[in-house]
């Protein structure tokens, strides 16, 4: 079982005086005692250990320079990004013609996991990668690199023990909320690592989300000093050229950055604009100030959820009653269907001449057929509460989007990015709206989503390949803003969880469990629920055993919570 990521808090930070204007934090140049390769390591030892080395950018990178010849050490410029890698192994090679003894040549062969971006984030890839590197012996009698790969190879334990997982958060498709963007920081020094925080807020969102995230921050706002500890312990981050922003605005600043801190931080922050209270009413701030700015993928609100059971939508809870209204009186033979976040509408595939077709209405009320169908359609997925997806015959993604005059438009989504000619078999939008994970032939596929009624679009669609190879996804769900859980055809790992840039990978339990399951939801409290032919089971984390659900709906129904 691969570990399950989490975030921790850094170490306290010491105590410092109010700040004054200092350097920025550098992390390719920040001191620390850099030890040497070990003595007569031999060729073969010393490029894998560089791939170590190399996953500390202290010192400019001291640490895999005194893996280089004198020479290359003085003329090698790390590339800005890092290539991730696993299983490194090292071959000899025959040296080149008439080499003297002096030089060996090294095949380094490693498994790509995947790439940290410039901007900090990761982004998965997959398959080989070999590269042949010459070693020479210096005149001291230790053995050298003279040609280091043209990427900076970085092995995942390497980089696990010199980064964390971060999230930094930004501006929600509505612009009136924020969410996090999943990055990593140098783990080292530790008082550092708010600063560096900041400056990834200031840079905006990550590649992979640009359109689908944004920021209240304006382009041309700095911080004027490193973020630093006060006497009294609490934070300050100082920015100026802010632009006189608007009370509201500078509410969804305070809330970008006291939620991006919280990950390296407990200490409360004081927010200032040019030395004075960006907040004048509230000077200092902790994460429950600005906690309603946030949303949370994994709170399905106070709803038992719902589920689909005999063609009517019943209730998941002790009494399993009919919801009202035709969608659970029979009237409609419903296949699957999809409640608002809010609870307020439904969204559902109902049996019609020739297949199936798209319903939506008021929870309780009639549903208005709408000119989506075809043989199948995926579980609607909502977007607030007057956005609704689906996948039509696993090869278009159909939307309606309800305007102010409440009536319903439709139209589609250019999924070729997505998903080329591969069946799309699963899709689910965040609740945040800003993302949507799909099930594309077995994989799990993120994207962000862009535009809005009659633009929308999916930017940068990223397969999550870093899961087990041997297993088929069958169906996907969002338990938080940063992870992911799935479904599988495997009966050793029937359910997965990962994060959202498809870093980290944890199974679940396999106890209890009868392949196939037929559903996967998350109910409050990031409770996973999957149903099987036996009945519904639920656990809340990868550790915890699989119980029965106690609720009179047997297997073979389809369970889902809002969202």
């Amino acid at each position: 079982m691969v570990a399950m990521f989490v975030l921790a808090s850094c170490a306290a930070i010491p105590e410092a005086s109010d700040p004054e204007a200092i350097k920025r934090v550098d992390e390719a140049n920040t001191p620390a005692e850099v030890p040497a390769p070990p003595e007569d390591v031999d060729p073969l030892a010393l490029v894998r250990n560089f791939a170590d080395a190399a996953g500390s950018p202290a010192n400019d990178y001291e640490a895999a320079r005194l893996h280089l010849t004198r020479q290359t050490r003085e003329q090698w410029q790390p590339p800005r990004e890092l290539l991730i890698v696993d299983e490194v192994d090292t071959i000899p090679q025959p040296p080149p013609p008439g080499a003297p003894r002096s030089v060996q040549m090294v095949s380094l062969q490693v498994d790509k996991v995947g790439r940290l971006k410039a901007d900090k984030s990761f982004v998965p890839e997959s398959g080989s990668y070999e590269v042949p590197v010459r070693v020479e012996m210096q005149p001291n009698g230790q053995w050298r690199i003279a040609n280091p790969p043209p990427e900076l190879l970085v092995s995942r334990s390497a980089f696990e023990d010199n980064y964390r997982p971060v999230p930094v958060y930004f501006l929600d498709h509505t612009r009136d909320g924020v969410v996090p963007d999943q990055r990593y920081v140098v783990a080292q020094p530790g008082p550092a690592q708010p600063s560096r925080v900041i400056e990834l807020l200031n840079g905006g969102p990550s590649e992979g989300f640009r359109g689908a995230m944004d920021t209240a921050l304006p382009p041309d706002a700095v911080t004027k000093t490193n973020v630093s500890e006060a006497e009294d312990g609490a934070l300050v981050v100082n920015f100026s050229d802010l632009g006189r922003p608007a009370p509201e605005v500078r509410r969804l600043i305070a809330a970008q950055v006291v939620l991006s801190l919280q990950g390296v931080s407990n200490a409360r922050v004081r927010l200032l604009e040019d030395g004075t209270p960006l907040l004048p009413d509230t000077p200092e701030l902790r994460p429950a100030d600005v906690a309603q700015f946030e949303s949370d993928n994994g709170d399905a609100g106070a709803s038992s959820g719902l589920a689909v059971v005999d063609e009517r939508l019943r209730v998941l809870d002790d009494n399993a009653a009919p919801v009202p209204g035709p969608a659970g009186s029979g009237e409609y033979d419903v296949v699957r269907a999809g409640q608002s976040a809010d609870g307020s509408r439904l969204a559902a595939a109902v049996r019609r001449p020739g297949g199936v077709g798209l319903r939506v209405g008021e929870y309780g009320g009639t549903l208005q057929e709408l000119p989506i169908g075809g043989v199948q359609l995926t579980e609607p997925t909502w977007r607030g509460s007057s956005q609704v997806w689906t996948v039509v015959d696993s090869r278009r993604i159909a939307y309606a989007v309800q305007g102010r005059d409440g009536n319903w438009s439709t139209g589609e989504v250019d999924s070729a990015e997505l998903a080329g000619d591969r069946p799309i078999t699963d899709l689910r939008i965040s609740r945040d709206g800003t993302r949507l994970a799909a099930v594309v032939d077995g994989t799990i596929v993120v994207a962000g989503i862009v535009g809005d009624a009659g633009d929308l679009r999916l930017y940068r669609p990223t397969p999550l390949t870093g899961g087990p190879s041997d297993v088929t996804i069958t169906g996907v769900e969002w338990i938080g803003d940063d992870s992911l859980v799935a479904m599988t055809s495997s009966s050793g790992v029937p359910v997965l969880e990962t994060s959202v840039d498809g870093f980290q990978w944890s199974s679940y339990s396999s106890a209890n469990l009868q392949q196939p399951l037929t559903a996967i939801t998350v109910g409050p409290g990031r409770k996973v629920v999957v149903a099987d032919n036996s009945g519904l089971w639920q656990a809340t984390g990868d550790q915890d055993l699989w119980r029965l659900l106690q609720v009179p709906i047997g297997g073979g129904s389809i369970p889902f919570f809002p969202g």
